[in-house]
Protein backbone atom coordinates (compact mmCIF):
# COMPACT_ATOMS: atom_id res chain seq x y z
CA UNK A 1 0.00 0.00 0.00
CA UNK A 2 1.39 3.42 -0.93
CA UNK A 3 1.58 6.00 1.83
CA UNK A 4 1.85 9.75 1.49
CA UNK A 5 1.83 12.53 4.04
CA UNK A 6 0.04 15.79 3.46
CA UNK A 7 0.76 18.78 5.64
CA UNK A 8 -2.45 20.76 5.66
CA UNK A 9 -2.60 24.43 6.15
CA UNK A 10 -4.71 25.17 3.07
CA UNK A 11 -4.82 24.68 -0.66
CA UNK A 12 -5.49 26.75 -3.73
CA UNK A 13 -8.53 25.12 -5.02
CA UNK A 14 -11.63 24.83 -7.08
CA UNK A 15 -14.13 22.54 -5.39
CA UNK A 16 -15.40 19.87 -7.73
CA UNK A 17 -17.29 17.64 -5.30
CA UNK A 18 -20.81 18.03 -4.02
CA UNK A 19 -21.03 18.77 -0.30
CA UNK A 20 -17.35 19.60 0.02
CA UNK A 21 -18.00 22.35 2.54
CA UNK A 22 -19.14 20.06 5.34
CA UNK A 23 -16.93 19.37 8.35
CA UNK A 24 -14.40 16.60 7.86
CA UNK A 25 -14.01 13.79 10.36
CA UNK A 26 -12.63 10.27 10.45
CA UNK A 27 -14.50 8.38 7.73
CA UNK A 28 -14.97 11.46 5.51
CA UNK A 29 -13.79 11.47 1.93
CA UNK A 30 -11.04 13.98 1.12
CA UNK A 31 -12.53 16.90 -0.84
CA UNK A 32 -12.06 16.82 -4.61
CA UNK A 33 -10.32 20.17 -4.87
CA UNK A 34 -7.90 21.37 -7.51
CA UNK A 35 -4.64 22.74 -6.06
CA UNK A 36 -1.46 24.42 -7.26
CA UNK A 37 1.83 22.52 -7.01
CA UNK A 38 5.41 22.79 -8.25
CA UNK A 39 5.24 26.57 -7.68
CA UNK A 40 3.57 27.06 -11.04
CA UNK A 41 0.17 28.78 -11.30
CA UNK A 42 -0.59 26.53 -14.27
CA UNK A 43 0.35 23.27 -12.49
CA UNK A 44 -2.72 21.89 -10.74
CA UNK A 45 -4.03 18.58 -9.50
CA UNK A 46 -7.16 17.37 -7.79
CA UNK A 47 -6.55 16.18 -4.19
CA UNK A 48 -9.05 13.32 -4.37
CA UNK A 49 -7.37 12.02 -7.53
CA UNK A 50 -3.88 12.64 -6.13
CA UNK A 51 -4.60 10.71 -2.94
CA UNK A 52 -6.43 7.83 -4.64
CA UNK A 53 -4.88 4.45 -3.84
CA UNK A 54 -2.50 6.03 -1.31
CA UNK A 55 -2.37 6.30 2.43
CA UNK A 56 -1.87 9.97 3.19
CA UNK A 57 -1.08 11.82 6.42
CA UNK A 58 -1.10 15.55 7.03
CA UNK A 59 1.53 17.11 8.09
CA UNK A 60 5.16 15.96 8.40
CA UNK A 61 8.70 17.31 8.38
CA UNK A 62 11.90 16.84 6.44
CA UNK A 63 14.03 15.91 9.46
CA UNK A 64 11.62 13.06 10.24
CA UNK A 65 11.57 11.68 6.68
CA UNK A 66 13.22 8.36 7.59
CA UNK A 67 10.95 7.77 10.58
CA UNK A 68 7.91 8.69 8.51
CA UNK A 69 8.98 6.25 5.79
CA UNK A 70 9.52 3.55 8.44
CA UNK A 71 5.94 4.19 9.61
CA UNK A 72 4.71 3.61 6.05
CA UNK A 73 4.52 7.25 4.94
CA UNK A 74 5.64 7.61 1.34
CA UNK A 75 5.12 11.31 0.78
CA UNK A 76 4.56 14.51 2.75
CA UNK A 77 2.37 17.10 1.07
CA UNK A 78 2.64 20.53 2.66
CA UNK A 79 0.14 23.18 1.70
CA UNK A 80 -0.50 26.65 3.02
CA UNK A 81 -2.73 29.61 2.37
CA UNK A 82 -0.26 31.37 0.12
CA UNK A 83 0.77 31.76 -3.49
CA UNK A 84 3.02 29.42 -5.51
CA UNK A 85 5.98 31.83 -5.40
CA UNK A 86 6.01 31.93 -1.59
CA UNK A 87 5.67 28.16 -1.35
CA UNK A 88 8.52 27.81 -3.86
CA UNK A 89 10.74 30.10 -1.80
CA UNK A 90 9.85 28.18 1.36
CA UNK A 91 10.65 24.87 -0.32
CA UNK A 92 14.00 26.24 -1.50
CA UNK A 93 14.79 27.60 1.97
CA UNK A 94 13.90 24.28 3.61
CA UNK A 95 15.69 22.14 1.01
CA UNK A 96 12.69 19.95 0.22
CA UNK A 97 13.44 19.41 -3.49
CA UNK A 98 14.00 15.72 -4.15
CA UNK A 99 12.67 14.74 -0.71
CA UNK A 100 9.41 13.10 0.32
CA UNK A 101 7.93 16.58 0.84
CA UNK A 102 5.80 18.17 -1.89
CA UNK A 103 4.62 21.77 -1.53
CA UNK A 104 1.19 23.02 -2.59
CA UNK A 105 -0.29 26.51 -2.36
CA UNK A 106 -3.73 27.98 -1.68
CA UNK A 107 -4.05 31.66 -2.43
CA UNK A 108 -7.86 31.43 -2.05
CA UNK A 109 -8.24 29.15 1.03
CA UNK A 110 -10.85 27.13 -0.80
CA UNK A 111 -9.56 23.74 0.33
CA UNK A 112 -9.32 25.00 3.89
CA UNK A 113 -12.99 25.96 3.75
CA UNK A 114 -13.82 22.60 2.13
CA UNK A 115 -12.14 20.94 5.12
CA UNK A 116 -13.96 23.27 7.55
CA UNK A 117 -10.57 24.35 8.91
CA UNK A 118 -10.76 28.10 8.28
CA UNK A 119 -9.45 30.16 11.17
CA UNK A 120 -12.42 32.32 12.15
CA UNK A 121 -11.51 33.36 15.71
CA UNK A 122 -12.04 37.04 16.48
CA UNK A 123 -8.47 37.64 17.70
CA UNK A 124 -6.69 36.85 14.42
CA UNK A 125 -9.46 38.51 12.37
CA UNK A 126 -9.13 41.72 14.44
CA UNK A 127 -5.53 42.15 13.25
CA UNK A 128 -6.28 41.39 9.60
CA UNK A 129 -5.47 37.69 9.56
CA UNK A 130 -8.28 36.30 7.43
CA UNK A 131 -8.81 33.24 5.25
CA UNK A 132 -6.09 31.29 7.08
CA UNK A 133 -6.15 27.70 8.19
CA UNK A 134 -6.08 26.05 11.57
CA UNK A 135 -3.16 23.68 12.08
CA UNK A 136 -4.33 20.13 11.52
CA UNK A 137 -3.06 16.71 10.54
CA UNK A 138 -4.77 13.74 9.00
CA UNK A 139 -4.04 10.38 7.52
CA UNK A 140 -6.02 9.78 4.35
CA UNK A 141 -6.18 6.29 2.89
CA UNK A 142 -7.52 6.06 -0.65
CA UNK A 143 -9.28 9.43 -0.19
CA UNK A 144 -10.85 8.47 3.18
CA UNK A 145 -9.67 10.15 6.40
CA UNK A 146 -8.61 7.39 8.80
CA UNK A 147 -7.03 9.56 11.53
CA UNK A 148 -7.19 13.27 12.29
CA UNK A 149 -5.97 15.82 14.83
CA UNK A 150 -6.55 19.57 15.12
CA UNK A 151 -4.15 21.69 17.18
CA UNK A 152 -6.44 24.39 18.47
CA UNK A 153 -7.52 25.67 21.83
CA UNK A 154 -9.63 28.56 23.02
CA UNK A 155 -6.45 30.47 23.85
CA UNK A 156 -4.70 29.28 20.66
CA UNK A 157 -7.24 29.12 17.82
CA UNK A 158 -4.58 28.69 15.10
CA UNK A 159 -2.88 25.83 16.92
CA UNK A 160 0.56 27.42 16.66
CA UNK A 161 1.44 27.55 20.38
CA UNK A 162 0.90 23.84 21.00
CA UNK A 163 1.14 22.08 17.61
CA UNK A 164 2.46 18.76 19.00
CA UNK A 165 -0.47 16.60 17.97
CA UNK A 166 -0.01 17.65 14.33
CA UNK A 167 3.77 17.26 14.10
CA UNK A 168 5.76 14.38 12.63
CA UNK A 169 6.03 12.33 15.88
CA UNK A 170 2.24 12.36 16.24
CA UNK A 171 1.83 11.36 12.59
CA UNK A 172 4.27 8.52 13.04
CA UNK A 173 2.18 7.27 15.99
CA UNK A 174 -1.03 7.67 13.98
CA UNK A 175 0.45 5.74 11.04
CA UNK A 176 1.82 3.02 13.31
CA UNK A 177 -1.58 2.64 14.98
CA UNK A 178 -3.18 2.23 11.56
CA UNK A 179 -0.70 -0.56 10.71
CA UNK A 180 -1.64 -2.58 13.83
Amino acid sequence: MKVATICLAALSARVTSVGAFSALKVGSKIPAVEMFYDFDPEARCDMATYTANKKVAIPGYLESADALKDAGIEEVIVFCVNDPAVMGAWAKDQGTHGSIIKMFSDPTSEFTRACDMELTADGPKSVGIINRSKRFAMIVENNIITAMAVAEAESDPAGDDFPEKTLAPALIKMAAAKKD
